[in-house]
């Protein structure tokens, strides 16, 4: 009897997770086709993780650059060159009214503020590929959201098979 009651709840409580998972995939891939190519100088660390795999751990230049009060603010707004390439213009709680301008929100790791995630995987065996990637490229939204995209070499071409 007790039984019959859970199982709407139960299947009810699937449907409600399927859809936001489903919402959230689909605003991601909108990102990824649509979101604005920054590029944005890496500082790699350690290439290597037992339990994870292979990965990259990352870190990135405009992150030193971002003042100590970084945590009163949303956003870094990044001028971006012709090729794409980033520089720190600005950190703001705004999204900036000038189209020449990128924002990308700030987030929080390690006590510290980053405008991109702090790895990126890659199939085992291919780290020496991605070893000296001098850039990260991204796809940012309207909203500020990035999402790395694939690791570029010095030239700004793609390395690896991870490009979109």
């Amino acid at each position: 009897m007790i039984l019959k009651l859970y199982r709407p709840a139960i299947a009810a409580a699937v449907l409600l997770v399927l859809a936001v998972s489903g919402i959230a995939i689909a605003q991601f891939e909108h990102t990824l086709t649509t979101g604005r190519i920054v590029n944005i100088a890496l500082a790699p660390l350690d290439p290597r993780s037992i339990m994870q795999g292979d990965y990259m751990a990352l870190a990135y230049a405009i992150d030193r650059e971002l003042p100590e009060d970084a945590a009163q603010y949303k956003y870094a707004w990044l001028s971006v060159d012709a090729e794409q390439r980033a520089a720190l213009h600005s950190v703001s709680n705004n999204l900036p009214q000038d189209p020449q301008l990128v924002a990308v929100l700030l987030r929080r790791r390690d006590g510290m503020f980053s405008v991109g995630p702090n790895a990126f995987f890659f199939a085992e065996g291919t780290g020496a590929l991605y070893e000296q990637a001098p850039y990260g490229q991204f796809r940012v939204d309207a909203g500020g959201k990035a999402l790395l995209v694939s690791l570029l070499d010095e030239n700004l071409q793609l390395l690896g098979k991870n490009n979109r």
